[in-house]
């Protein structure tokens, strides 16, 4: 790897990680994966065809801190809260979104070249790309939920969840869902979960005990099992996307609950 493609790909992770000794870990990872294709010093050896050039550096890089955003998401204590009081709170990005803000929109990586690390279309990454941006400019400009729609989904969520039925949740997901947990609710046996299969397999466990609640007027689910843990659904155009898991008392205190 040349010198000017080693910088473009650190600059690349520091924006996804936003840590030095991160960024270099990620991108040295990067430099022995690509290590395995094509002509260089490393690369395969042997008769036969040209070895496989493989994948552009930057999606090699983009699947090393895909892997290292989700984890540190599960590791976070104090997940994003959206309905946080501080004005300049940050925008809660899914490492997803986070991905496809900061390499297409900061560094001009295509849409196509992201669809593979996400296992999307490039129609759908360019949406996450949509959703990210509304994120970042405002709340008031994210798309305004549909109630009916939403309590729509959670009524599907809670009858799949009920009977077992996964394939039925993961229809509902978004492929890049993510959920989040609290303090109190990771210590109610809640664990953070990325991607619609994991995600699918935590509703599967601990919806099936909940019912429908509204939360400062929105549809919303509460865990019977432990009354004061709300399962809180994002779903501004199509399928589930984030859901919040909020437990801690001062998540709590600031909203409205009605039956």
């Amino acid at each position: 790897m040349d010198a000017t493609t080693r910088g473009r790909l650190r600059a690349m992770a520091l924006g996804l990680l936003g840590s030095a000794p991160a960024a270099d870990r990620s991108v040295r990872a990067a430099e022995r994966a690509l290590a395995s294709y094509g002509p260089g010093p490393r690369a395969r050896r042997g008769p036969g065809p040209v070895p496989d050039p493989g994948p552009p550096p930057e999606a090699v890089l983009a699947r090393i801190c895909l892997d290292r955003l989700r984890a540190r998401e599960a590791r976070r204590p104090d997940p994003w809260d959206p309905w946080a009081d501080a004005p300049d709170a940050a925008p809660g990005l899914t490492p997803a979104e986070r991905l496809v803000l900061v390499l297409h929109d900061l560094h001009g990586v295509p849409y196509e070249t992201l669809a593979p690390v996400l296992d999307r279309a490039p129609a759908a990454v360019r949406q996450i790309g949509a959703r990210a941006r509304a994120r970042v400019r405002g709340a008031e400009e994210m798309p305004v939920p549909d109630p009916v729609r939403l309590r729509a989904a959670l009524d599907a969520v809670l009858t799949a969840a009920r009977a077992g039925d996964t394939a039925a949740l993961l229809a509902l997901l978004d492929p890049a869902a993510v959920l989040r947990a609290d303090r109190s609710a990771v210590r109610g046996g809640v664990r953070p979960a990325h991607g619609a299969p994991a995600v699918a397999r935590v509703l599967a466990a601990r919806a099936a005990a909940a019912r429908p609640i509204l939360v400062d007027g929105a549809p919303a689910l509460v865990a019977d099992a432990d009354p004061d843990a709300l399962y809180v659904f994002t779903a501004p155009a199509g399928p589930i996307t984030s859901i919040d898991v909020l437990a801690d008392p001062p998540h709590l205190a600031r909203h409205a609950l009605t039956t």
